[in-house]
């Protein structure tokens, strides 16, 4: 389908111009003549994927989620009355503060309004809805539930933003004060120490074992700082370009992520409380087991969890069960898989990977808390330590230079 601008002339014999997606030229002429506009010239436009691109990549995180949960909120109630979708497109379009989205709804009303479905239009945008928001789109028209997708999508996005909140919100503190305590600890032994290392070498007074520990670490620091600095923005920075050009890679990082002490087990459920959801919304909405399993291979966050799950597919395929398939993977925790035998057996496997999901979502904030409980405290104390020690051995010697002129 090819976006065409174009000018006609309508009954009453006066010059039009607009814009219509459409095959090709004739199909484009046939559509015109349907509304009375009989075409006289039409081009392409070959602009209109630039701006497409360009409107998707200028909405990002959280302003997109609360954009798209809003346009879930509205089109579902009007899709539920029975409004049309060209218009209800029109009037989602009407009540969008924002002018970027507001850009993209007028563009997807025009696009269905010239014949083409809902998902095909939101292909356009595929940063913008994704993968998942679109299949699910397809699967509602396809079946003539598209309330009920849109109704699934709303709850699986207002769930992405409650987990997201709660991740937040126990990590920025902790956060705060670490970055405070680093940076505290760079000035002090780069600015701060090396005073008192002038003043106390010029009186030429025996230094005890602490003031020369601080004074050497207070050398190296002053000697070293910048490659620290280049050290903590560049290699986060290199790994996460060596993740996206290598999968391999990312595999072995995601690995270590789960074996990290404290943390480990906190990304683990995270990735599987992801793969849940995403499992039990799509399967709800009507899209088949195979097809769920390879769009959760993004939707997870986990090359490992993705890398698995292509060999699940493959087990499926050859005429395993999901709980079968799942069981052979480590990754795959316990409680996934025994909730999946059980979800299997009713035949309520959406209803299993919720509580999956929703347990998850219960253990997830208080995990979080209790590390960062623990981490808080960790942290002062090292504080107020690295104070301590650095004041002990600056005033050792000051005493010992009193002692001496007494």
């Amino acid at each position: 389908m090819t976006n065409f601008l174009y000018s006609g002339i309508d009954q009453h014999g006066r010059t039009v111009t607009g814009q219509m997606v459409a095959e090709n030229p004739v199909s484009l002429e046939q559509r015109l003549q349907t509304i009375g506009v009989w075409l006289l010239k039409a081009e392409a436009d070959k602009t209109s994927d630039t701006k497409r691109t360009m409107r998707s990549t200028r909405l990002r995180g959280a302003t997109k989620r609360r954009q798209l949960i809003n346009f879930c909120t509205l089109m579902s109630f009007m899709a539920k009355v029975g409004i049309p979708l060209v218009q209800a497109l029109e009037i989602a379009a009407q009540d969008c503060d924002n002018p970027v989205f507001r850009d993209v709804i007028v563009d997807l009303k025009n696009q269905v309004e010239a014949g083409q479905k809902l998902a095909e239009a939101m292909e356009k945008y595929i940063t913008l809805f994704g993968t998942q928001f679109i299949s699910l789109i397809r699967a509602g028209e396809e079946s003539g539930s598209l309330p009920e997708s849109l109704n699934e999508l709303k709850r699986y996005l207002e769930w992405q933003e409650q987990v997201i909140s709660d991740v937040r919100q126990a990590t920025i503190y902790p956060a705060v004060v670490l970055i405070m305590v680093i940076l505290f600890v760079l000035v002090l032994f780069t600015f701060v120490v090396p005073r008192f290392v002038t003043l106390l070498t010029s009186v030429r007074v025996e230094l005890p074992l602490p003031t020369k520990v601080v004074f050497a670490a207070s050398d190296f620091a002053k000697q070293t700082w910048w490659m620290w600095l280049i050290a903590l923005v560049g290699v986060p920075l290199l790994v996460g370009l060596a993740t996206r050009w290598s999968p391999r890679f990312a595999i072995v990082v995601d690995q270590l992520k789960f074996r990290i002490p404290l943390f480990g087990q906190l990304n683990h459920m995270l990735a599987m409380s992801r793969f849940a959801r995403s499992l039990s919304v799509l399967y709800r909405a009507g899209v088949s087991i195979l097809q769920g399993l390879k769009l959760c291979e993004d939707l997870a966050g986990s090359p490992v969890v993705a890398r698995d799950l292509r060999d699940v597919q493959f087990r499926i395929e050859e005429g395993a069960t999901l709980s079968e398939a799942l069981r052979r993977h480590p990754v795959f925790s316990s409680l996934l898989i025994r909730m999946t035998v059980m979800g299997e057996k009713t035949g309520n496997l959406d209803g299993a990977l919720d509580n999956v999901s929703e347990y998850y979502n219960t253990i997830i904030p208080r995990r979080i808390k209790k590390i960062f409980s623990v981490m808080e405290p960790a942290l002062i104390l090292t504080l107020v330590g690295i104070v301590g020690f650095v004041a002990l051995a600056i005033f050792m010697p000051i005493l010992s230079l009193m002692q001496s002129m007494r």
